[in-house]
């Protein structure tokens, strides 16, 4: 079950949100802990033990802490995480590792075929968040309802964003959350953004783009049709995801919790840096909290920040899947950034508004050329699809194939390079004392909101973030 699903929204969220403010404010928790569980169930019945067996390891891990000292302490915190990541990796690179053991010894072992569990990646990431934040001092949660709730809550349970422990604990009790009109009211609004974004904008660019990549062979094709094939998936992947947490977060503000901002216009970024720092931003504080800072962050030698850096972005490209396409985008976007630095460290560059166009056209190059990366389904495919976007061995330079893909989805295509910049933020500001403002904004995002629905139920292309588990 996904949300842009109308089991979801039809049946499934109106019976949880019904419930939730029906029901005596001590059972509210337990009442979303189990349509949690339930929405999970629905979505992947087969893990659902997985789910339970994480969310008592962090559990047992968490008391155990709060009552231990010493190398006790420190012990427990290193073989709960360890046995998390163990469980995660067998899940997600077990069958990988085994194949490329096979091609590099000319072995023959057997592939277990193990299938793959839903979210695995997000709720593992919360579970590890809990137990070392409880390590560091954080008050743990006193009961093992409210933990489970943490680890399973349906609105981020399967796309994110990640929702680190510190940052929602004082929202986890029952007596603590206080609901007002105004949080539901913009917790729909939020939600039906999303929704928008995801059905409207995200599917119909991803049918452009899976036809763009598709291809037999991209070099049958021009320059120009790769191009727009690379810049729809950069559309899909961002209006996809942050439509997912657009989503997430408005959900959470119906039922009280406040998640923070997962995307902040990432493609307005005029570096790489900068881009990171906008672009999923739970899963980078992540990496920074857990990882970059732990391992020593910037306060040390240039040799041992630059291992720093390429430990997160190995990690940061494992994570997303078990594929070397991804690790390669992981371990590029490492040098990238180690690169930058250097020459921000080196050259004492006077920012101008010619340097700020040519910085963002530098960054939007650089991420576009590596979503192809993430996109294509091999190194080999990737390196084809790059070498056609520069020239090397494209059919020309615009052929049919580019005009009437484009001509079918260019209204698309302009709405959705348009609302990757702050847009609606720069028309609030000038239509704030307009009291038409609110109502055309209003009946624009509820004609989108049943254009959307219209969309689901004629069973148009509505992919799930496959490559976000």
């Amino acid at each position: 079950m996904v949300f842009s699903s109308l089991a979801f929204l039809f049946l499934f969220l109106p019976i949880v949100s019904i419930g939730y403010y029906f029901i005596p404010i001590r059972y509210s928790n337990t009442w979303l802990m189990m349509c949690s569980l339930l929405f999970y169930y629905l979505g992947d019945k087969n893990h659902i033990g997985l789910l339970l067996v994480v969310i008592a390891i962090t559990y047992i891990a968490g008391v155990v802490i709060q009552k231990s000292q010493g190398w006790r302490k420190r012990g427990v915190l290193l073989l709960s995480v360890g046995l998390l990541i163990i469980i995660m990796s067998y899940y997600k690179y077990w069958d990988f590792l085994i194949t490329n053991i096979n091609q590099l010894f000319s072995t023959s072992l057997a592939m277990q075929g193990i299938a793959f569990p839903i979210g695995i990646s997000f709720f593992i990431f919360q579970a590890i968040s809990y137990i070392v934040d409880v390590y560091r001092g954080e008050n743990p949660l006193c009961n093992y309802v409210d933990l489970a709730l943490y680890i399973s809550f349906f609105p981020q349970l399967i796309a994110g964003p990640i929702v680190r422990f510190k940052d929602i604990n004082e929202y986890m009790g029952e007596r603590f959350r206080k609901i007002k009109g105004e949080d539901i009211e913009e917790g729909i609004w939020r939600f039906c953004t999303g929704l928008s974004k995801k059905v409207l904008l995200a599917n119909n660019l991803g049918i452009l783009a899976n036809i763009v990549f598709g291809v037999n062979n991209i070099h049958d094709y021009s320059v120009m049709y790769s191009w727009l094939g690379a810049v729809a998936f950069t559309l899909q992947i961002y209006f996809d995801f942050s439509g997912y947490s657009d989503m997430a977060i408005g959900l959470g503000r119906i039922f009280g919790f406040r998640f923070q901002e997962n995307f902040n216009y990432p493609y307005t970024a005029t570096s790489v840096k900068i881009f990171w720092r906008r672009w999923h931003i739970s899963l980078s504080q992540f990496f920074r909290d857990y990882v970059y800072i732990p391992l020593g962050g910037n306060r040390c030698s240039w040799d041992r920040w630059i291992f720093n850096v390429s430990c997160v972005w190995l990690l940061t490209g494992i994570w997303h899947g078990a594929s070397w396409t991804y690790i390669m985008w992981g371990v590029l976007y490492g040098v990238i950034l180690v690169v930058e630095q250097l020459l921000e460290d080196r050259c004492n560059i006077q920012a101008g508004i010619l340097w700020e166009i040519m910085s963002h056209f530098y960054t939007m190059i650089v991420v576009v050329i590596l979503w192809v990366l993430f996109k294509a389904s091999s190194l080999n495919k990737a390196v084809d699809f790059v070498q056609n976007m520069f020239g090397m061995g494209a059919s020309g330079f615009v052929d049919q194939g580019f005009m009437f893909q484009l001509g079918n989805n260019l209204i698309t295509l302009l709405v959705a390079a348009l609302f990757c910049l702050p847009i609606m933020e720069w028309l609030n500001n000038r239509m704030k004392q307009s009291s038409a403002w609110e109502t055309v904004k209003t009946v624009c995002l509820l004609l989108c909101t049943l254009a959307s629905v219209s969309y689901i139920y004629m069973g148009s292309y509505n992919p799930f973030l496959y490559f976000m588990f």
